[in-house]
């Protein structure tokens, strides 16, 4: 598809709803002093500026959402969302129609970030500067994002998140277009994978080998 195709096309329903989450996201998150940083599929299309494809769930981690757990929800429900938490995974879903959101907890160390996906039975360790550090602007509205180096970095050690995971048409269509990017922006490759690893008890308890050793699991290793 052409950009100019892309930017001329209408906006389907869709897409307009998520556009809606990210204001309400953007403007709520601020209320409650914290950041929530889009990461997965729609990073691309900010990147790019543009809605490339129709999207099926907005995916996101909030700095320090526990501590601020009970001032999110009330403030989502205020804007006309639905609100389920998930104890168990320690994960925050926001529902309005047809479109949801899913928030995991994100905590600081210093310059380590620690992206908890399953709760504390999963935690994605990365440098903390890689987060976009001021907001993008898509279509004209403000979202942060986890930004090229984490979804660069993610991509290629999603296997250590979950080993049942099967690469999609779009997913590698993502890892492409990310490998291009970076080349393009004369990143290190080797130098990324480096500084991201990760840590899942929860797999390691149901007896997957990759898991086994070392209890932090580099990629390469």
């Amino acid at each position: 598809m052409s950009e100019k195709f892309a930017k001329g096309m209408s906006m389907s329903q869709r897409n307009l709803s998520y556009l809606e989450f990210m204001k309400d996201i953007f403007e709520v998150s601020a209320a409650c002093n914290v950041k929530t940083y889009i990461w997965g599929g729609f990073t691309i299309d900010i990147f790019e500026g543009m809605f490339l494809r129709e999207h099926g769930d907005l995916d996101c981690f909030v700095e320090n959402m526990m501590q601020v757990l009970d001032q999110l929800m009330p403030e989502y429900k205020n804007r006309g969302y639905h609100t389920e938490f998930i104890s168990d995974f320690n994960m925050l879903k926001i529902l309005k129609g047809e479109q949801h959101a899913a928030f995991n907890p994100l905590d600081i160390d210093g310059t380590v970030a620690m992206w908890r996906h399953i709760g504390d039975q999963g935690t994605v360790y990365f440098p903390y500067d890689w987060l976009d550090k001021e907001p993008r602007s898509f279509y004209d509205i403000k979202v942060y994002t986890s930004g090229l180096c984490f979804e660069y970095g993610f991509r290629n050690i999603v296997k250590y998140l979950n080993p049942l995971w099967k690469e999609r048409e779009k997913d590698r269509a993502a890892r492409e277009y990310l490998e291009r990017k970076i080349k393009e922006e004369g990143l290190d490759a080797k130098d990324i994978l480096k500084h991201i690893w990760s840590y899942n008890p929860f797999w390691i308890k149901k007896g997957y080998s990759p898991f086994d050793k070392p209890t932090l699991v580099w990629p390469g290793s």
